[in-house]
């Protein structure tokens, strides 16, 4: 019973992570959930446990909706248009590779997307560290 107790302290914790998140934070955090549940299903092609990878690219799906839908057309229409792009990418890649067996073609969506999500953890501690007055490098509004 022990487990159980430590999954529900876990996910208290996620939960109020999340809660607390601004949305570059949150969009970093999507990101690791979504390379952590890549890296899961390319070792289960690598198994053919072809189960297990399509309930794991259903949810990095999941999140690369969630992140989709994050977006703000409001922002910077060119970056947000770039996001946008890259996010419909990965997804093609991600199932692409998934429906030919190629863990590789995985991997290097995975690689950008840790790229991607230090970029948004950098952008999350600048607007933390710095007054809105102050910061040179601004993308306010972009994700929300």
């Amino acid at each position: 019973m022990q487990t159980g107790y430590g999954n529900n302290q876990a996910r208290t914790y996620l939960a109020q992570r999340i809660n607390s998140a601004g949305p570059e934070e949150l969009a970093a955090m999507l990101l690791e959930g979504a390379q952590r549940f890549l890296t899961q299903a390319v070792a289960a092609i690598e198994r053919k446990d072809y189960l297990a990878k399509g309930r794991l690219l259903d949810r990095t799906s999941q999140i690369m909706q969630r992140l989709l839908g994050m977006l703000n057309p409001e922002a910077d229409r060119k970056l947000v248009d770039k996001l946008h792009g890259i996010y419909i990418w990965w997804i093609k890649e991600m199932f692409e590779g998934s429906r030919k067996d190629r863990p590789e073609q995985i991997r290097v969506v995975i690689a950008q997307m840790g790229e991607m999500r230090s970029a948004w953890e950098q952008v999350a501690a600048r607007q933390q560290n710095l007054a809105p007055a102050a910061s040179q490098f601004t993308v306010e509004g972009l994700v929300g």
